[in-house]
C-alpha cells in the first residue's frame, strides 16, 4: 500500500508513489457493426492517425460512388443555365425592339415573366447542386467513421476484439491506447504539506531500479482522501527514450 515512509526520525520524509501514462484512451466506435480488419498488435507503437480496426464498410463505399455520381452530375444545372441565358437575350431584343415600336408591352410583360421562371428553375437546379456536394461529403464522413484511428503517438497496451466479431453500441470498446514518451509520477501527499507543491515547479523523482529524474508538477487533486488524509499530486516526466516503464515503484522526498 501506498504511503509514507520515514527513514528516522530526522531524515525527510520519503513519498511512495508509482508511474502511469500520461494518457490513455478506450478506442472504440460509435456505429455498429462487424470487425473487418485489426491492424495492430498489443505493444505496437503507433502514430496519431493511423488505423486500428476498420468495420465491414461496403454499404457505405457504394453510398460513396453514388453520391459522387450524382454530385459529378451538373446537366440540369447547364441546360437551366442556357435556358436562362437565352431568356436573357431574348428579353433584351424586345426592349430593344419594343423602343423602336416594334414590340409591345404584353410581349415584353410575357417575355419578363419567362426570364423571371427560368431564373427560378437556375436557382433550384443551382440548389440541388450544392445539396449533392453535401450529400456526398456526408457520405464520405460515413465511410470514414467506419476506421477507427489512433488520437495520439502511443502504445497499444490492449486488444478488446479480433477479426469477425461484432462491434455494438453496448460494448464498442476495441484497444486501449497509452502515451509513455511522457509519464505521470503520482503520490499521495499529507493535506498539511499540499500547500507548498505549485503546478509547474520541478520536483525530482527517484526510481528504486532506476534513475533519477526531474519532473515537472503537472496536478494537485481537489479533494483529500478521507482515510489517508492525502492529496494525489502528479508529476510528469519525459520519458522520450523509453527507459520507463508504466507502474514502476518511485518516491519523492519531502
Amino acid at each position: 500500500m501506498l504511503g509514507i515512509a520515514a527513514l528516522c526520525p530526522c531524515a525527510p520524509a520519503q513519498i511512495e508513489g508509482f508511474t502511469e501514462p500520461f494518457r490513455s484512451s478506450e478506442l472504440a466506435s460509435d456505429e455498429a457493426g462487424t470487425i473487418a480488419k485489426i491492424y495492430v498488435v498489443e505493444g505496437q507503437t503507433v502514430k496519431a492517425g493511423s488505423p486500428i480496426a476498420s468495420l465491414d464498410d461496403r454499404t457505405q463505399r457504394i453510398k460513396v460512388e453514388l453520391a459522387q455520381h450524382q454530385a459529378k452530375s451538373n446537366s440540369s444545372l447547364d441546360a437551366m443555365r442556357e435556358t436562362l441565358e437565352k431568356r436573357d437575350q431574348m428579353l433584351s431584343r424586345l426592349r430593344l425592339m419594343h423602343d423602336k415600336g416594334y414590340a409591345s408591352e404584353s410581349e415584353i410583360i410575357r417575355a419578363d415573366l419567362e426570364r423571371t421562371i427560368a431564373y427560378s428553375r437556375f436557382l433550384a437546379a443551382e440548389e440541388d447542386s450544392v445539396t449533392r456536394e453535401i450529400e456526398l461529403r456526408r457520405s464520405q464522413l460515413e465511410l470514414s467513421r467506419r476506421t477507427i484511428v489512433a488520437p495520439f503517438d502511443g502504445i497499444v497496451a490492449k486488444i478488446h476484439r479480433q477479426d469477425g466479431e461484432f462491434l455494438s453500441p453496448v460494448k464498442p470498446e476495441v484497444a486501449l491506447l497509452i502515451q509513455t514518451d511522457l509519464l505521470l509520477a503520482a503520490f499521495p501527499i499529507p493535506s498539511s504539506q499540499v500547500d507548498s507543491f505549485k503546478l509547474g515547479q520541478e520536483i525530482r523523482v527517484i526510481f528504486d531500479d532506476g534513475p533519477s529524474l526531474l519532473g515537472t508538477l503537472h496536478s494537485i487533486a481537489p479533494t483529500t482522501d478521507a482515510q489517508s488524509d492525502t492529496v494525489q499530486i502528479k508529476i510528469k516526466i519525459n520519458n522520450a527514450p523509453g527507459l520507463l516503464r508504466s507502474g514502476q515503484r518511485c518516491h519523492v522526498q519531502l
